[in-house]
């Protein structure tokens, strides 16, 4: 890969940059992660493009996350679950004794860790929010529920929807589809969600209405033409470039597990992540950890 003659200037330029954001608090990643993650790329070629995804790191404080979490909620996830009714309905409901006729449900598969980001998001929102706990419940509660007519809308949280195919396996688990025609509404409220997993929910399971904090899309491909028209110092080095280029490195280096593309779950290639967790649709260069290659952001 021929290299910008900017590309050295480059490297320094993010290095000091990503030390600014550290320690100006937008980002919660120890120097020292850094440093270690850094030094296992040798040489300039390397280096460059360390430099580069270090550059396109999107990354969400936990002061970040649980604003976007009250944007959600004290908004009525954005007026789609009672229109009409003034902002703060649903939070008020939440917090209240009565029974809202509304259950919080983590996204959480029957073999998935208790660690699961879904019920770290319940336990967020109930202590940000104040919310009552009587009206939190695990999937196979939440079933039950509506089968026994108890309950009016099921609302499942979580922090990020990538490609939809995750969402789509727990609905049918628990079997919620079973149920689609007992009157109950069905929200999904992620904190930020792709663009491709609202586009594939909207097609698999057009009942449920998915409303997000924020939307990522295309653009945030680290492979997409626009990244590397600015990356790639005015055609220098181009997306088909970079992309060759990485698929080489990472087979060489083995800087993620064989049970994910390199590129990430669902092939999105994306750079983002929490302070708490790192979606799997990211590139596992980035959160993958073993004996042989040292993380920079948390999975």
């Amino acid at each position: 890969m021929r290299l910008p003659d900017t590309a050295e200037s480059f490297v320094d330029s993010v290095c000091a940059n990503s030390k600014l954001l550290i320690e100006r608090g937008f980002w919660e990643i120890p120097m020292p992660r850094i440093e270690s993650w850094f030094r296992q790329f040798c040489g300039p070629e390397e280096r460059f493009f360390a430099a580069c995804l270090l550059d396109q790191v999107i990354f969400r404080t936990r002061q970040q996350f649980e604003a976007a979490l009250r944007s959600l909620f004290r908004s009525n996830l954005y007026g789609n679950l009672y229109p009409g009714a003034q902002d703060l309905e649903l939070l008020e409901m939440l917090k209240g004794r009565a029974d809202p006729k509304v259950r919080l449900v983590p996204v959480i598969c029957e073999t998935d860790a208790p660690t699961k980001s879904g019920p770290l998001v319940l336990r967020r929102l109930q202590r940000i929010l104040l919310l009552n706990s009587k009206w939190m419940c695990w999937p196979w509660q939440a079933v039950k529920a509506v089968e026994e007519g108890s309950v009016e809308v099921i609302l499942f949280v979580d922090d990020f929807l990538g490609s939809g195919g995750q969402f789509d396996g727990f609905f049918h688990q628990w079997d919620f589809d079973k149920h689609l025609d007992s009157g109950v509404s069905h929200f999904y409220a992620p904190v930020v969600a792709h663009q491709k997993g609202i586009d594939y929910l909207a097609k698999k399971l057009p009942r449920v209405c998915v409303v997000s904090a924020e939307t990522l899309g295309p653009s945030h491909d680290f492979f997409s033409a626009a990244v590397w028209e600015r990356l790639g110092h005015n055609g220098c080095v181009t997306a088909d470039d970079a992309k060759s280029w990485f698929l080489d490195f990472g087979g060489k280096r083995k800087c993620g597990p064989n049970s994910v593309s390199q590129l990430g779950y669902g092939d999105l290639a994306l750079t983002f992540g929490f302070s708490h967790s790192t979606p799997n649709n990211s590139l596992p260069i980035l959160w993958y950890g073993s004996a042989e290659w040292q993380p920079l952001l948390e999975r």
